[in-house]
C-alpha cells in the first residue's frame, strides 16, 4: 500500500473514532449539536430490547432528549475499538466495548456493560454513523453509589 493510501486510511480510522467518541461524549454532556453530528440522517440506533430502535436522525434526538430527561447522569467508557474500512467504497464497520454508569431518576443507579456494533459511511468527505447496534451484557443495580466529591454531587441533589 502505498504512502497515499495508508494516509487515507489512517485519518479514516481517525474518524471512525471520533464518530463513536462523539457518540459518547454527546450522550454525556446532552450535547444534542455533537450527537447529531456522529450520525447521518437516515442513521438506525438500534438500542435493544431494554430502549428500542429508533430509525433517522430525529428519531434518535428524540430518543437521546428521553434519556437526558430520564437520568440524572450518565458516563460512557468506550474501549478496545476494532475497524474494517473499506476506503475506496467509503464503507466501514466496527465494534467498541462499553462500560457505563446511569442514574436513572425512577429507578437509581446502574453499571451497565456491552458492546456497540457500528456501520459507517463516508458522504461528501465525512465519515459518521450509518448503524449502530448495541448488545447489553449486563445492567447491575448498583443501590448504594453515591460521589462524595466533584460535579456529579450537585448533579445528583438537585
Amino acid at each position: 500500500m502505498d504512502l497515499e493510501n495508508r494516509l487515507e486510511l489512517l485519518e479514516s480510522r481517525a474518524a471512525l473514532i471520533a464518530a463513536q467518541n462523539s457518540y459518547a461524549q454527546a450522550f454525556d454532556n446532552r450535547d444534542p449539536k455533537l450527537f447529531r453530528a456522529a450520525f447521518h440522517e437516515d442513521a438506525v440506533l438500534d438500542l435493544g430490547e431494554l430502549w428500542g430502535t429508533h430509525k433517522g436522525i430525529e428519531a434518535i434526538l428524540g430518543a437521546a432528549n428521553q434519556f437526558w430527561a430520564g437520568a440524572r447522569s450518565m458516563h460512557h467508557w468506550m474501549v478496545n475499538p476494532l475497524f474494517e474500512i473499506d476506503v475506496a467504497a467509503g464503507e466501514g464497520s466496527g465494534s467498541v466495548a462499553l462500560d457505563c454508569v446511569s442514574t436513572f431518576v425512577d429507578t437509581g443507579t446502574f453499571h451497565i456493560g456491552g458492546r456497540y456494533e457500528d456501520r459507517f459511511r463516508r458522504i461528501r468527505g465525512d465519515w459518521k454513523i450509518s448503524e449502530r447496534r448495541f448488545e447489553v451484557q449486563f445492567r447491575t443495580p448498583v443501590p448504594d453509589w453515591a460521589p462524595e466529591l466533584g460535579t456529579e454531587v450537585a448533579v445528583l441533589h438537585r
